[in-house]
C-alpha cells in the first residue's frame, strides 16, 4: 500500500474507534485515498453528496440530533470552500463537525497548477483546531496518525464543541496498482478522557442563596439533546415561570412551568413592567426580540447566563453572572432543595395570562384568517404526530412558530439553524437531523429558503426516514413586508420583496415527490394526513399573500396591546 493509503486507513480506523461513524463524501480525485478508506471500512456509514454545501449542512443536522460529529471528505480547490457556511453555523451553535479536505502537494502551490488554492486555515477563526500533517511518505507512523485523529475528535467536542479542519495534501499515485491489502495494525487506539466541569463550592453556595428568591424566571434557548434531562429536573425544582424558545426542547410538552405565549404577553405594558427578582437563561440565544428587550429593561433583576461553553450568548451588556459548566452539573445546584410552594402564585399569574391570551388568539384568528400563514403554522403544530419532528426555516416561519404556536401538551422535537440565521442549507440540515434522530420529519420553509437549497430535494427523495417539506410560497421575502423599508415603494418590491413567480409542482415531479397544493384549511388538513401517513416523502406547497400576512400580524399585535 502507498503512504497515502496507510494514512487514510489509519485515520478512518481511529475516527471510527472514537465513535465517529457518519461519513459525508463528495466525489473527487485528490480525495481518493480518504474516500476508499471510508468506503471499505465495515463500520463506516457512508453517504454520497454531489454538492459539498449540502454535505456540510447534512453533517450539521446530524450533529444537532446526535451531539456527535460527522466527517466531511472532499477534494481540493473550491470544494472545501462550499463547507464554509455550515462551518460558521456549527461554530456559532457549538456543534461538533470534522472537515477533511484533500489538498495538492506543496510543490504545486502558487504555481498556477489546476485545482490548487490556499487551503491553509481555510475556515479562519471558525474552527476549534486546524492541522496539516504534510504529504504522507515512507516515514509515516501509525501511532502519529492515530494521535492526531484522536486529537481532532477531542477538539471537536471539548472544551468548546465546534468544527475541526484537517487538510491533507496527497501526491500521486493515490492508490497502489495491485490488489488492496490493509496495512498492518500495531498501535492501539487512543483512550480519551474528558474532564467534567463543576462549580466551585463558593460559587455554588452563592448561587443557591440567589435561587431562594420567590419571583424568579427562566428562559431557555437552544439546548443539546444531552442537556434535556438535567435541565428538566432543574426547572421542576425551581418552580419558576419558564419561557421556552422553539428550539429549546421544552416549547411543547408537559412542562407545567412553561408560559406558552410569553413573547406575545410582553406586548402588554402590565407584563413588560413586571420585573422578576432573578432571571436565569440556559443555552444559546433565543428567537424572540421582545425577550431580549425585556432582559435589557429589567434593571433591578439579577441576571445569570448558564452555558456549557465560554462564549457570550445574549447580545446585551446587562448580565450579572455568566457560568460555564457541564449540563449534568445543574443537578448538584438544587440537589438539596425541594420545590418551593410559595412560588406557585407568581407562576400561576403568568400561566393565567398566557391562557387568556391563547383564548383570545383562537377567537381572533378564527374570525380574521381562515387560511393564511398563521393558521397554517398553528394547525401544523396542533396536528403533527407525536413521533414526528419539525425543522423550521429562518426568516418569517421560525418567528411565526415561536410567537403564535398553539398550546401543545404532547412533545414535539423542533430544530432550526439559528446560529447565523441564514436561509441556505435548510433542507440538507433537516435531512441530516432526521437521519440522526431517526424520526419522520416535517420541514417548514419559506419559498426563498427552499429555492436556495433545491438540490437537496435529492436527499429528501433518498432519505431513509419519511420527509414532508411544507413550502409557504408568498412569492418573495415575506419578512421584509413587516419592516420599515416596506414603505419605500420605489425600491421595495424589486430589491426586498424579490418576487419570482415560481411554483414547485414541477420541482416535486423532477425529484419524484408526492405533491399537494391545498387551497383552504380542510384541504390542508387532508394533505397533512396523507403526507404523514404515507411511506413516501412529500412536498406541500401553500400559496400565501405577503402583504396580507404582514397586515394580519400587525393587526393582531395591536389588538394584544389594546387588551392590556
Amino acid at each position: 500500500m502507498t503512504p497515502n493509503e496507510c494514512l487514510s486507513y489509519w485515520l478512518i480506523e481511529e475516527l471510527v474507534a472514537q465513535g465517529i461513524t457518519q461519513f459525508c463524501i463528495s466525489p473527487g480525485s485528490r480525495s481518493t485515498p480518504l474516500t476508499v478508506a471510508a468506503a471499505r471500512h465495515p463500520q463506516a456509514n457512508t453517504q454520497i453528496f454531489l454538492d459539498e454545501r449540502a454535505a456540510a449542512y447534512f453533517a450539521l443536522g446530524w450533529a444537532r440530533a446526535t451531539d456527535q460529529a460527522a466527517v466531511l471528505i472532499c477534494t481540493s480547490g473550491t470544494a472545501g470552500a462550499n463547507y464554509y457556511p455550515a462551518i460558521i453555523e456549527a461554530s456559532v451553535e457549538h456543534l461538533p463537525l470534522l472537515a477533511i479536505t484533500a489538498d495538492r502537494p506543496p510543490e504545486l502551490q502558487q504555481t498556477g497548477a489546476n485545482q490548487t488554492v490556499d487551503q491553509n486555515r481555510l475556515f479562519g477563526s471558525h474552527t476549534r483546531w486546524f492541522y496539516d500533517p504534510g504529504c504522507p511518505d515512507q516515514t509515516l507512523q501509525e501511532s502519529t496518525i492515530k494521535s492526531w485523529a484522536a486529537q481532532a475528535v477531542l477538539r471537536s467536542t471539548y472544551p468548546d464543541p465546534g468544527p475541526v479542519h484537517l487538510n491533507i495534501p496527497f501526491r500521486e499515485p493515490f492508490l497502489a496498482d495491485n490488489e488492496p491489502s490493509l496495512p498492518k495494525v500495531t498501535s492501539p487506539n487512543f483512550q480519551l478522557g474528558i474532564p467534567r466541569q463543576t462549580m466551585a463550592k463558593e460559587d455554588l453556595q452563592v448561587l443557591r442563596q440567589i435561587l431562594k428568591a420567590d419571583r424568579g424566571l427562566v428562559t431557555l434557548g437552544e439546548l443539546p439533546v444531552r442537556a434535556q434531562s438535567s435541565v428538566g429536573n432543574f426547572l421542576e425544582k425551581l418552580n419558576w415561570p419558564v419561557f421556552a424558545d422553539t428550539t429549546s426542547g421544552f416549547r411543547f410538552g408537559n412542562l407545567t412551568q412553561r408560559v406558552d405565549l410569553a413573547d406575545q404577553l410582553l406586548l402588554q405594558d402590565h407584563w413588560r413592567k413586571t420585573e422578576p427578582e432573578v432571571w436565569i437563561h440556559l443555552g444559546n440565544q433565543f428567537v424572540s426580540k421582545r425577550w431580549l428587550q425585556w432582559w435589557q429593561d429589567c434593571n433591578s433583576t439579577r441576571k445569570i447566563v448558564i452555558t456549557n461553553h465560554p462564549e457570550r450568548q445574549i447580545p446585551s451588556q446587562r448580565s450579572h453572572w455568566r457560568l460555564q459548566m457541564d449540563w449534568e452539573a445543574l443537578d448538584e445546584i438544587l440537589s438539596s432543595t425541594e420545590a418551593n410552594p410559595s412560588r406557585t402564585q407568581w407562576l400561576e399569574q403568568w400561566k393565567l395570562g398566557s391562557q387568556a391570551l391563547e383564548e383570545q388568539a383562537e377567537q381572533w384568528w378564527e374570525k380574521t384568517e381562515r387560511f393564511g400563514e398563521v393558521s397554517i403554522v398553528r394547525e401544523l403544530v396542533r396536528q403533527i404526530p407525536t413521533k414526528h419532528a419539525l425543522f423550521v426555516g429562518n426568516s418569517l416561519p421560525i418567528r411565526e412558530v415561536d410567537m403564535l404556536s398553539a398550546t401543545r401538551n404532547t412533545p414535539l422535537r423542533v430544530a432550526a439553524n439559528r446560529g447565523a440565521s441564514g436561509i441556505d442549507g435548510q433542507i440538507a440540515t433537516a435531512c441530516g437531523w432526521a437521519m440522526g434522530h431517526r424520526q419522520p420529519t416535517t420541514i417548514l420553509l419559506g419559498d426563498l429558503s427552499a429555492m436556495h437549497d433545491l438540490n437537496s430535494l435529492l436527499l429528501i427523495r433518498e432519505s431513509q426516514v419519511p420527509m414532508t417539506l411544507i413550502i409557504l410560497n408568498n412569492d418573495g421575502g415575506g419578512i421584509f413586508s413587516m419592516l420599515p423599508i416596506s414603505t419605500q415603494k420605489d425600491v421595495f418590491e424589486r430589491f426586498f420583496g424579490t418576487p419570482h413567480g415560481c411554483e414547485f409542482s414541477k420541482v416535486a415531479a423532477m425529484f419524484d415527490l408526492s405533491y399537494f397544493q391545498p387551497e383552504h384549511l380542510e384541504q390542508l388538513q387532508k394533505s397533512f394526513h396523507e403526507a404523514w401517513h404515507s411511506n413516501k416523502s412529500s412536498l406541500i406547497e401553500v400559496k400565501t399573500d405577503r402583504e396580507q400576512t404582514a397586515a394580519q400580524l400587525m393587526a393582531w399585535q395591536d389588538h394584544v396591546k389594546n387588551q392590556a
